[in-house]
């Protein structure tokens, strides 16, 4: 009976696990031999170089600052983002009126591609922006071409788009909390911020870690955004590494060296989300 019922689960899962490896394994596997060598546009045939994109990569001050610049926008965007969406769950979880249409107006940006996104903001910095700034008698600001500024502005598109999206998840988690366990806490005496600091967050905190990788995957891979609103600039100082993954592409046609730039960004996500599991299993076990 039991090998019939593992048969049956295998025959579930085959078709998840073929589509797995086909555009996930072995689109890696290919990436990580390409990498290694010097593969150029349609080219068919090409050499094993071995380390020397990498080494290329790591010598590139073009492509050292773009990692730079995408820790930047991910710190920005996840810490700030997280708080956001935080806040909003914590907000819509409360006693307050019209909560279902809150929610769906937070989550329709999140609907939206982030290529449209990036038109709408674009629209808004160049031209709403200036607009009620000189209605107010004030010095129009061109934050997508300050250098100092159009990461800030960028992130402020990404937050806005993602915010909703984790605050479903955060709302999620709160509502698991038992009621009963919130209103001991207050007939022992426990005001509104005690039972959210000392309940609500220890109990949530697995869904904090996981909305934080989450993020970080996310936010580390942002492309659209530049593409549309700045094209990398000023001077590369809002290009990402994704962003500069496709120029060296389709641009420069050099797929072997593409393929070096993409498997770091591979290991740099990979080991952001690594540390943020290892903290999580740090905090159950002390907790546990």
């Amino acid at each position: 009976m039991r090998k019939k019922q593992n048969t049956v689960y295998m025959a579930l899962l085959m078709p998840a696990i073929i589509l797995f490896v086909v555009f996930f394994i072995v689109p890696v596997v290919q990436s990580m031999w390409l990498s290694f060598t010097d593969s150029y546009g349609m080219k068919t045939t090409y050499n094993f170089v071995g380390w020397k994109n990498y080494l290329e990569a790591f010598t590139d001050k073009t492509f050292t600052k773009t990692i730079g610049v995408t820790l930047k926008y991910a710190l920005i965007t996840v810490v700030i983002g997280n708080l956001l969406s935080l806040l909003l769950a914590l907000l819509l979880d409360s006693r307050i009126r019209c909560k279902a249409v809150l929610r769906t107006f937070f989550f329709v940006p999140n609907m939206m591609s982030l290529l449209v996104v990036g038109y709408i903001w674009c629209f808004i910095y160049q031209q709403v922006l200036p607009d009620v700034f000189a209605a107010l008698g004030m010095k129009s600001i061109a934050l997508l071409g300050n250098k100092n500024t159009v990461i800030p502005a960028l992130a402020a598109a990404g937050i806005w788009n993602c915010a909703g999206y984790y605050m479903v998840i955060y709302i999620a988690a709160l509502q698991g909390i038992s009621d009963d366990l919130i209103e001991a806490a207050r007939i022992d005496g426990a005001n509104t911020r005690q039972i959210l600091r000392h309940i609500k967050l220890p109990l949530i905190s697995p869904t904090i870690i996981t909305c934080l990788i989450l993020s970080v995957a996310a936010h580390m891979k942002v492309f659209e955004l530049p593409y549309t609103m700045t094209s990398g600039g000023p001077v590369g100082s809002s290009a990402t590494m994704v962003y500069k993954i496709y120029m060296t592409a389709f641009n420069a046609n050099r797929n072997g060296y593409a393929s070096a730039q993409a498997m770091i960004l591979f290991i740099i996500i990979g080991g952001i989300s690594l540390g943020l599991n290892l903290l999580m299993r740090k905090r159950e076990e002390r907790l546990g």
